[in-house]
């Protein structure tokens, strides 16, 4: 009798612990995007933005009316790379948890960009700063969602 309880607690707990392993591998990491579908078009969507945002850089000695172009360009560039990961739909993005927050984060600095485009355009400021959430900049979280896909050091460094 004794040999049969031990191997069923045995058992069981080689059940439990291959159950656990299973649901761990297998849990949406909240800090990472890494849905396969999300990612894939995300990373496409991304090296089609920063080779856009590259293109559409304008010198940092160029006339004031070519750097709010330049600024508005490379921000339809993101802008279009948001809307193609929007695409997969809102079911399949809220499953990968971060994914609504990265495309938001995205968002807010293409606001603060536009704000600066037009500051400049009306001879107001010249400074540009990244929003940040509880001190940090956004591009911080916005680079570490397990992507290969970078925020552009041109979208940042405004003149």
């Amino acid at each position: 009798m004794a040999v049969v309880v031990v191997a069923v607690v045995a058992a069981s707990f080689i059940l439990l612990s291959c159950a656990g392993w299973w649901l761990y591998a297998n849990h949406d990491r909240p800090e990472l995007i890494d849905s396969p579908e999300v990612a894939e078009v995300a990373e496409s969507a991304c090296t089609t933005m920063q080779a856009a945002v590259a293109a559409r850089a304008a010198p940092s000695n160029a006339a004031i009316d070519v750097r709010v172009r330049s600024i508005r360009d490379q921000n339809a560039a993101v802008v279009a790379m948001v809307a193609r990961v929007r695409g997969l739909g809102s079911k399949r993005l809220d499953d990968d948890r971060p994914t609504a927050a990265w495309l938001s984060d995205w968002e807010a600095l293409i606001e603060v960009r536009e704000q600066y485009a037009r500051d400049l355009a009306a001879g107001g400021k010249r400074r540009f700063a990244v929003p940040t959430d509880d001190g940090v900049p956004i591009t911080d979280r916005m680079n570490h969602v397990g992507l290969a896909c970078q925020v552009p050091p041109m979208l940042l460094d405004l003149w």
